[in-house]
């Protein structure tokens, strides 16, 4: 699966990408899986996924109260050992999720600008 999103990000981060989701309240879109990430991601994951990123989104505005001197929320950063995984709302309960090899050696401001690009 190819669209504007992913090829930006492919040409931002080449080989190192791993996923590209969109969500919104009801449902999340797989825009992109590397075929080495798509074997250990069923229905259930991604379910829990969206849950778990909407949830997220609609914390924006108490985070940007706690942080008010920081201006607005615009991403989050999660390392694992593996992976990183940014979240970017892009609305009320939808946003985009990216997640790139941990060791990527790009600029991941970068990946959040291309994801702040895209109404979902």
């Amino acid at each position: 699966m190819d669209d504007a999103l992913v090829t930006d990000l492919r040409r931002e981060v080449g080989d190192a990408l791993r996923a590209v989701g969109t969500y919104d309240g009801d449902d999340y879109h797989v825009r992109y899986l590397r075929d080495d990430v798509a074997p250990a991601l069923d229905d259930d994951d991604l379910d829990a996924i969206r849950q778990g990123a909407v949830f997220d989104s609609l914390e924006r505005d108490y985070y940007e109260r706690l942080f008010s001197t920081a201006g607005d929320f615009e991403a989050t950063v999660r390392r694992f050992e593996d992976a990183l995984v940014v979240e970017v709302p892009t609305g009320h309960g939808g946003g985009v999720l990216a997640s790139v090899d941990r060791h990527h050696d790009g600029s991941v401001s970068a990946v959040i600008e291309r994801c702040r690009a895209v109404a979902v």
